[in-house]
C-alpha cells in the first residue's frame, strides 16, 4: 500500500489538470509521471478517478472528436490518428467514429473545406487551384475517395453560380 498522503497529492494534481477539459487515461498517466508520481501512485488515482467518473476515454472520444470535426473538419484518418495517439482503446475508436461520422457525413465536412479554402485560393491558375485543394483536404485527414467527392460537389456548385474553380 502506497503512502496515503502522496495518493491524495496525485489525485489532487489529476484534478487540477482535468479542471480545465476532460482528458484520456494516458494524458492523465503522462501527466502524474511528469509530476514524479510514483506507477503505483498514478495506478491508484487514476483507478478511483475513473470510479467516480472524472476519467473516461468513452466519454472523452466522443467530446474530441467532436471538437475537432465543428471546429477544424477533419476527416476520418486523421481524427482516427489523433486519437489513437492520446491513447484511446481500438474498440472505443471504432465506435466512436462510427457516431461521429455518422452524424457529421465525411463527403459534407471535405466539400465544406473545399469552398471555404476556394475563397483564400482566388487568383491562383486552375490546375494549382486543384491540387492545392487536393492537398489541403489530405492532410486533413479525407481519403482520396471523398476528396474527389467533394472536388466534384463543389465544382458543380460552382458551376451552376457561372464560376466554374477547374
Amino acid at each position: 500500500m502506497s503512502d496515503p498522503e502522496a495518493l491524495k497529492r496525485a489525485k489532487n494534481h489529476a484534478l487540477r489538470y482535468l479542471s480545465y477539459r476532460d482528458r484520456s487515461k494516458l494524458e492523465v498517466t503522462q501527466y502524474l509521471e511528469k509530476k514524479e508520481h510514483s506507477h503505483s501512485v498514478i495506478q491508484q488515482a487514476l483507478d478511483a478517478l475513473i470510479k467516480l467518473g472524472y476519467v473516461n476515454d468513452q466519454r472523452f472520444a466522443l467530446e474530441w472528436g467532436r471538437y475537432k470535426i465543428n471546429k477544424q473538419k477533419l476527416g476520418k484518418s486523421r481524427l482516427y490518428v489523433e486519437l489513437l495517439n492520446k491513447g484511446i482503446d481500438k474498440e472505443i475508436l471504432e465506435s466512436t467514429m462510427a457516431v461521429l461520422y455518422e452524424d457529421n457525413p465525411e463527403a459534407e465536412l471535405a466539400a465544406e473545406c473545399a469552398r471555404k479554402k476556394l475563397n483564400s485560393l482566388k487568383g491562383v491558375e486552375e490546375e494549382k487551384k486543384k491540387r492545392r485543394l487536393i492537398r489541403y483536404l489530405k492532410r486533413r485527414g479525407f481519403s482520396a475517395d471523398i476528396i474527389y467527392q467533394s472536388l466534384k460537389t463543389v465544382s458543380e456548385t460552382e458551376s451552376q453560380e457561372n464560376h466554374c474553380p477547374f
